[in-house]
Parts: structure tokens; C-alpha cells; sequence
């Protein structure tokens, strides 16, 4: 049968059926919503993907679908649909669309996702546009002091060897830790109890700890769950031990008499347990730790080598990020102290989790937050020092992958991670390392130069060097040797330095140079200006002297032009290679030849007084020019007043020498 319509007939049933076709829009963005906000995650990237395959998308569905990947660390799609979600901004802009600015952890993890696709030029374009939003975030600060941040990365690398583990599963396997030198681990290969429930987050059996027990003699080794009393319907991971074995600290998921229990918004919360090992090698049952919060996640506990502290991660309200690493401690009578966040210098906005303190206090950690490679990098930072350094393990610790869970026995210089890298057996893997070369905290290096006269070129020796650092404090001072060179050690880790040379005769120069560790030597030519007047400069004028007074038709001085002469004198003591020639001058008053020969008279007497303070003859030379250089109109037979006679009664100290 066939149906015919006209125009007014189609444009009606379009109207009628609209209704039902946003209906099941809605319906369907509903449900993706209820499956991402119960985090049922593998569900609502299905529903999210239906929807856009309608031709459905929005920022939200774009934003939630890519949150979704990005919560089950699968970050190549998360950065296909945070790259569409700025993509479709950027469209509707240009259709004048009013479209308010996209959340800078957006942002944020789209860099990450560009990170792991290894596009590390795209992610530093996209944080220098994050840094007009969002200038307070750390993050931010942290790019902008040190955009060279993947050369520091390079430098940490190539200090491990690294192994997958044999006992890794097709599953999720992680967190490892070492209980009576066995390793322990968390993994979603199914507890027996338990194993054929699955979560909602990505459809794997639920974790558990499991470990390897190994017999030397037969040479085997083989997987087995770690302790049926700690298991339970839901997760467990990342334990802790103390170093007799006794006691067990632990992750699990909020568990209230072996039912979920849920904050006020529906989400089952993470919580640390503690379990003590009783006389028939049996765990007692867990009871969680004070400091913990139905509204709130505490997790991944660390126990500190003295077993006073224990460290681990937390959203706690007060925080700086996404979660933040927090210590308490343990007193005496096994009661806790109040958690105190570990500060900004470790945390950020970011995600910052899975401690681990080592005999030496050394803290590693995973964060997503420094300066990394992609996904969470693995970090670590020396809590006995004042200024908290963070520095990258580098590679192939990590990857453009997520890395975590690091721990390390510092006497052999072995230890495990886990990772969710290509090339492992299963979803997250653990691996096994030998520290081959320790961490590269320290960069010592050098600035080193030469003095020279910068119109000769001359080497300048004993010229005075100081050096500052960044803080204004000297910590260098030395004189240039016999060749006008010096050389000082400092730290080339991306410092700031100042150089100042300092010479008699000289202008004194300052330098600043910044030292890396591209580069550990600085090489620098410094040249030094003499502060010496150019030949032909009148000292008196330089130095504002007064007049020198001479006895009436005598060349006696008279006692205060002594004090105007001193002037000249301490000038000539300090710059050493001066030479002047004295020019005394008359006005036209009396004959030529007698005011000729009292002028040559008083530039004698005065050169005289100059020699006997001590300056040597050669260095001052005297002449007398009688009226010969008049400095107006006042010659023979002009009348003139006494001030205009007295302009030519006058004595010049020119440089002839400098």
C-alpha cells in the first residue's frame, strides 16, 4: 500500500511526533546521567555513545562521556571526546551562540589525554590558554617556572631495570606490598567467596588481596588469596604491614555488618581498616581507623619505618585537589593523632595519591597534578628536607600511562609498581624493579670567567668578583687571577645568579645569568669600562671646586684653596693612572709678560702642593697662560667689571691622561 502526503500533512506529523522524539531524547540522556552519577561507568559510555550516534551531542554529553573513559584511566577516548567537547564550543561560538567558559579541570584533563597520545606540544599550547583562566592554580605555576619540564624528566630517566611480574593476571593487578618477605597484592581475579560479583565502575570482579607464596626447594611459586577474614563484598586493596607482621592496615569500601553503606549522596566512600594477627595465625576482624568519614574517602595507608606515622590519600573537605596525601600519628597506646595535610608544596588540584615512606623518609607518591608525562606519574619528594623538591622517577618507571603504587626497599635497591602500560598481561600490572643509579637531586656545575678593559681589551687582574644567589645572599667572593679569570662552583639547577665585578678605576658591572642543567658550565667575557674622565675634562668642574686664591700678585696659597687642592689630590690617590696638566690663568689687568710669568708661578706652586701629598711629579705637569686664554671679552683696554675680570682668574685641571 502505498501513502501519499502533502506538504501541510508532513509539516503536521513532524509537529505530532516531536514531542515523542524529545521524550525519548531526554529519556535516554536520563538514563546515561543515572548510570555516570551511580558511577556505573561502562554503562553510561554506552548510553552516552548511543546518544551521540542519534545525532545528540551536547558539552555535557561530551563532557560526561569523556569523564567516563577518563574515570576508568582509558585516556586515549577520554581525549577523543574532551578534544570534540572544545571542538563543539568552538563551532557554537562561531554561529554567535552564547556559550559560557568550559571549567578549567577540563582543561586540565585534556592535557593529561594529550599527554598520553604523547602530544606534549599540544598540551603545552592548551596550558599557556589554561594560564588566562585559571592563574592561582598550581598547576599553572608549576608549567610557568619550569616549561622545560620534560628535560628534568629525561634527566631522572634510565635509573631502573624493570620486569613485569610473573603472577600478574588477565585482570587488574596492583598495590603491591611485602608481608614477611612475601609480596601482597590487590587484584580483580576474584576472590572465591566473591567471584562471580562484578562492579558497576568497569564490570571486573571486585578487588582483593591476594599474595605469592614461593618454595625455594621445589622452585615454584604460585598465587593464592591472601586471608579469607579480611575479604568481602566489595574491595580491598593497598595494605600496609608492620615490620613483625602483626598488624595489618588495609583499603576497603565502606562496609557497615557486610551490607554497602553510602555517604549522603550515594556513593559508597573508601575507608582504612586495621586487622591484628591473632595466635592461631587467624586476622581478627577489621575495624576501621578513627580519622575516617562516611562522607568521605580515606585511603591507601603507608606506615612510616619507625611505625609512628602512617601516610595516605584523602578528599577530605579542606584540601587542595582532587584528593590530597595526608600523615597522622600513631601513639604509644595505638590510639591516632589528627591528620594533617601534607601541604602545598606536595599537593595540588590535581589527583595525588598512593604513598609510600621509605627507611630514609624519602615519600613517593602518584599524582597527576606535577609535571609529568600523562596519566598519574610517580613522584618523589625527601620529607626531612625544608624546601619539599618533587622530582619525576622518569622513565620507564613511567609512561604516558597511569603509574602507581610504587614501593622500594632501599638496602637492596629492589622494589614493585604497577602500571596499566602496553605490553602487560592484563589491565593494570605489577612490575618489578633494581634502582640502578640513585636520584639526581643535586646539579653541580659552574660559572667561570674573564675580566677585560673593555676599549683595549686587557686582561684585568684583581679585579673583586661576588656572587649572589637568587636570595641576595654572596656565596662566592674571590679576586681574578694573574690571566683576569675566576672561577666559582654553584648549583645548576635552574638557579638564578648575580655576578658583580668590581675594579679601581673601573665602573663596577653587574651580571645575571641563570644556570640549568642543559648546560652545567657558564662561560662569560665580562667587560670593564674605565670611571676615568676622558682626556680634556677640567677636574675643578667635574669636582664643583671653588676657586683657588692666591696671595695679591704672589703665587703663595692661601690656606683655604689648600682644602679645594685635597679634593684633587684624593681623586688622583683613587684613580691611579690619572695625569693632568695645571693651567693657571690671569685676567688683563698689568702687562702680558708679567701676568705670563705670575701665572706660570701659581701653576707651579700649586702643582708643588699636589706633589707633596704624595702624587707623583710625573703625573702632574704645570703651565702658566697668563691673559693668552681669556674666557670673554675683557682684553687689554676693555672696560669690564670686577665680576667679569674675575672669570679670567682662574686654575684648570685638565686630563691629558687617563
Amino acid at each position: 500500500m502505498k501513502f501519499f502526503y502533502n506538504t501541510s500533512q508532513l509539516i503536521l506529523t513532524i509537529i505530532l511526533m516531536l514531542p515523542i522524539l524529545l521524550f525519548a531524547q531526554d529519556k535516554s540522556l536520563q538514563k546515561a546521567n543515572k548510570n555516570f552519577e551511580s558511577l556505573a561507568y561502562v554503562d553510561a559510555i554506552d548510553s552516552y555513545e548511543n546518544i551521540i550516534t542519534k545525532g545528540n551531542g551536547s558539552i555535557e554529553v561530551y563532557q560526561k562521556l569523556a569523564d567516563a573513559y577518563y574515570y576508568n584511566a582509558d585516556l586515549k577516548n577520554a581525549g577523543k571526546w574532551y578534544r570534540r567537547m572544545i571542538e563543539y564550543r568552538i563551532e557554537q561560538i562561531e554561529d554567535s551562540t552564547v556559550v559560557e567558559e568550559l571549567q578549567p579541570e577540563y582543561y586540565y584533563r585534556t592535557i593529561q589525554c594529550y599527554k598520553h597520545l604523547e602530544l606534549y606540544d599540544q598540551a603545552d599550547e592548551l596550558m599557556e590558554y589554561v594560564k588566562n583562566l585559571d592563574t592561582l592554580d598550581s598547576r599553572v605555576k608549576r608549567f610557568t617556572e619550569n616549561p622545560n619540564y620534560l628535560k628534568e624528566i629525561e634527566l631522572q630517566s634510565g635509573r631502573y631495570e624493570v620486569l613485569n611480574f610473573s603472577g600478574n593476571s588477565a585482570f587488574t593487578d596492583f598495590a603491591p606490598s611485602i608481608y614477611q618477605n612475601q609480596l601482597v597484592f590487590s587484584s580483580s581475579r576474584g576472590k572465591s567467596k566473591y567471584a562471580s560479583k562484578q562492579n558497576r565502575w568497569n564490570q571486573q570482579s571486585y578487588l582483593g588481596l591476594f599474595n605469592v607464596v614461593s618454595n625455594d626447594s621445589l622452585n615454584i611459586s604460585f598465587t593464592k588469596e591472601f586471608s579469607k577474614e579480611l575479604g568481602s563484598r566489595l574491595h580491598e586493596s593497598t595494605s600496609a604491614f608492620t615490620k613483625d607482621g602483626s598488624t595489618i592496615y588495609f583499603t576497603r569500601n565502606n562496609i557497615d555488618k557486610g551490607k554497602s553503606k553510602n555517604d549522603s549522596i550515594g556513593i559508597n566512600r573508601l575507608k582504612i581498616y586495621k586487622a591484628i594477627l591473632g595466635e592461631k595465625q587467624k586476622w581478627s576482624k577489621p575495624q576501621e581507623l578513627p580519622f575516617n568519614n562516611d562522607q568521605y574517602s580515606v585511603a591507601h595507608p603507608a606506615l612510616s619505618f619507625d611505625e609512628k606515622k602512617i601516610y595516605f590519600a584523602s578528599d577530605m573537605p579542606g584540601g587542595y585537589g582532587a584528593s590530597d596525601l595526608y600523615v597522622v600519628d600513631i601513639h604509644e597506646d595505638g590510639s591516632f593523632g589528627t591528620p594533617q595535610n601534607l601541604g602545598s608544596a606536595i599537593n595540588t588540584e590535581g589527583r595525588d595519591t598512593f604513598p609510600f615512606i621509605s627507611k630514609t623518609g624519602m615519600l613517593y607518591f602518584s599524582s597527576d597534578g606535577h609535571l609529568g608525562l600523562g596519566g598519574l606519574d610517580i613522584f618523589v619528594v625527601d620529607t626531612k628536607e625544608d624546601e619539599k623538591k618533587i622530582y619525576n622517577l622518569g622513565k620507564p618507571i613511567n609512561s604516558n600511562f597511569d603509574d602507581v603504587t610504587f614501593i622500594i626497599n632501599e638496602d637492596t635497591k629492589k622494589g614493585y609498581f604497577a602500571s596499566n602500560r602496553l605490553g602487560g598481561r592484563g589491565d593494570d600490572d605489577i612490575y618489578s624493579f633494581t634502582e640502578t643509579k640513585p636520584l639526581v637531586t643535586k646539579c653541580f656545575g659552574s660559572i667561570n670567567g674573564v675580566i677585560l678593559d673593555k676599549k683595549t681589551n686587557a686582561l684585568l687582574i684583581d679585579t673583586q668578583i661576588t656572587i649572589s644567589n637568587q636570595n641576595d645572599e654572596v656565596i662566592h667572593t674571590d679576586m681574578t687571577d694573574m690571566i683576569g679569570a675566576f672561577s666559582a662552583q654553584v648549583d645548576c639547577d635552574n638557579k638564578n645568579y648575580t655576578i658583580q665585578a668590581k675594579k679601581e678605576n673601573y665602573k663596577t658591572i653587574t651580571l645575571s645569568i641563570t644556570t640549568n642543567r642543559d648546560s652545567t658550565e657558564v662561560n662569560k667575557e665580562l667587560f670593564l669600562e674605565k670611571d676615568v674622565p676622558n682626556t680634556g675634562i677640567d677636574l675643578a668642574k667635574l669636582l664643583n671646586l671653588k676657586p683657588i686664591y692666591f696671595a695679591s700678585n704672589k703665587s703663595l696659597l692661601l690656606g683655604k684653596s689648600a682644602l679645594e687642592l685635597d679634593k684633587i689630590v684624593s681623586y688622583m690617590k683613587e684613580y691611579t693612572t690619572l695625569k693632568i696638566e695645571i693651567g693657571s690663568h690671569t685676567d688683563s689687568k698689568g702687562s702680558d709678560a708679567y701676568n705670563l710669568k705670575l701665572s706660570s708661578k701659581r701653576a707651579t706652586s700649586t702643582a708643588n702642593y699636589i706633589i707633596s701629598k704624595g702624587i707623583a711629579p710625573d703625573r702632574v705637569k704645570s703651565r702658566g697662560y697668563g691673559e693668552t686664554l681669556l674666557q670673554n671679552k675683557c682684553s687689554n683696554g676693555v672696560r669690564c667689571t670686577k665680576e667679569q675680570h674675575q672669570q679670567n682668574r682662574r686654575s684648570e685641571f685638565i686630563v691629558t691622561e687617563n
